[in-house]
């Protein structure tokens, strides 16, 4: 009797583990449910192709919302983290641009990813030496196929 019911409660917990390739059929994939199942464009559809007379335009991008989360000094840099609030996706950019009055001094550009409802920028790090003493602005920015924008000027105090 043991022996019958060892052997049904692992076919039940293999049946169980099993069963979960059901509902998380994409497990370790990267690809996200928005994304198409097949991507190429099928054989009854037919891409238009401008004329002399017209120009193709591009699309206006729509408003990015960056802002700075924090920055940290660390030894003889600092180090400085961005991200965008109003939407989340892949293959952006962010532009940290540090300012002295309205006179721009440093400018990087780090990737930017996706996180759960956010697109966080890479963390980007640049040497003290590179900025004057004192209060300094950082701005964030953004852009990518789709979307662009600035945050406001925040301080930053350089040692």
């Amino acid at each position: 009797m043991k022996r019958t019911l060892l052997i049904a409660t692992t076919l039940v917990a293999v049946a169980t583990l099993a069963g979960c390739a059901l509902f998380y059929p994409n497990l370790g994939s990267n690809e996200s449910p928005s994304d198409p199942m097949d991507p190429s464009p099928s054989a009854s559809e037919t891409t238009p192709t401008p004329t002399e007379s017209e120009t193709p335009t591009a699309a206006p991008k729509e408003l990015a919302k960056p802002r700075l989360v924090f920055y940290e000094i660390a030894g003889s840099d600092i180090r400085v983290i961005g991200e965008v609030v109003n939407f989340a996706e892949d293959g952006g950019e962010c532009i940290i641009t540090f300012y002295s009055g309205n006179t721009p001094i440093v400018m990087e550009r780090v990737p930017a990813e996706h996180n759960v409802s956010t697109t966080q920028c890479f963390p980007l790090t640049t040497a003290l030496s590179r900025l004057p003493k004192g209060i300094v602005e950082v701005v964030i920015g953004y852009e990518s196929a789709k979307y662009a924008g600035e945050s406001e000027k925040s301080e930053v105090i350089i040692p």
